[in-house]
């Protein structure tokens, strides 16, 4: 692989509290690649064109410090049907190499991001790359690490879904060949992933840290527990008929998700649940908790 050319999109609407973060972090990227850069906006009513008009003006005018070779910088504002769908429609513009999808309160770990992950691209025979990233706050105070250290198929569909989404970096053919389920809201990246890995796709998980994902009330992660339950079924029926599992599954979701965030201030259930997820760890896996 010669010189590569990254493409990154970030879906974004009503972000403007975060996007100027997230754009700085993709721009600042520095290293022997290309970026192409495209932001869909879904046709915002804050100030989020605004911000994104700002850099546009600063490459234009070269006042923005390129630290790469080069920055192709590409937006448009207007009424999508989700994220889903615009993202789709950004990679469909998308001509590098390799892709990834930075959402509008997400950001790259660092400077040196993409360059890590080139030297990955440049050295082995994979379409899939997927590495570890950081949680952090509203206002970008870490609260915890992400660690994806292993990639086992019944506990990414059946227990807990593990890959970080801005973390995973992909050959772009991947991402325009294989279009998301739209059924899905909460759990698409999910069930992109699984179908990709169920595919047979050459994939390799590394240690590196890529993102920084953003947890607050407000993002569709945290304020939608029960819905992402109820859709990662969807998913768990593509790939099994099993009433048993399906029944064990969707307990053990609805307990670790629902239950935890309503009354995870609870001594006893505190005390009760690395117990409960061992137990369906067995049950499902086969092991007495992760492998």
């Amino acid at each position: 692989m010669g010189l590569i050319t990254f493409s990154v999109v970030t879906p974004s609407f009503n972000q403007g509290e975060f996007i100027e973060e997230t754009i700085k972090s993709v721009l600042s990227q520095k290293g022997k690649f290309c970026i192409e850069y495209i932001i869909m906006d879904g046709g915002s009513a804050d100030n989020s064109v605004d911000i994104i008009k700002k850099y546009e003006n600063l490459l234009k005018e070269g006042k923005w410090p390129v630290k790469c070779k080069g920055i192709e910088y590409k937006w448009l504002s207007e009424r999508d049907e989700g994220q889903a769908d615009a993202i789709e429609k950004g990679f469909a513009y998308a001509k590098g190499d390799i892709g990834v999808w930075l959402n509008s309160d997400d950001i790259f770990y660092s400077d040196n991001t993409l360059e890590t992950v080139a030297m990955y691209f440049e050295k082995e025979d994979i379409n899939l790359l997927i590495g570890n990233g950081i949680i952090i706050d509203k206002q970008g105070c870490k609260t915890g690490n992400h660690k994806t250290d292993r990639i086992d198929f019944k506990e990414l569909v059946f227990l807990d879904y593990h890959i970080l989404q801005p973390s995973a970096f992909l050959k772009i053919q991947f991402l325009k060949n294989n279009p998301f389920d739209k059924r899905l809201n909460y759990t698409f990246d999910a069930d992109f992933f699984i179908r990709l890995i169920l595919s047979g796709v050459k994939y390799k998980k590394v240690s590196d840290t890529f993102s920084c994902f953003r947890l607050y009330p407000e993002t569709k992660t945290i304020s939608s527990m029960y819905k992402r339950v109820k859709e990662s079924m969807i998913i768990e029926r593509k790939v099994t008929n099993s009433r048993l599992l399906l029944c064990a599954s969707w307990i053990y979701k609805y307990f670790s998700v629902v239950i935890r965030v309503k009354y995870g201030k609870s001594y006893l259930l505190r005390f009760l649940y690395p117990y409960i997820n061992k137990l369906f760890y067995r049950l499902i896996v086969g092991t007495w908790g992760r492998k």
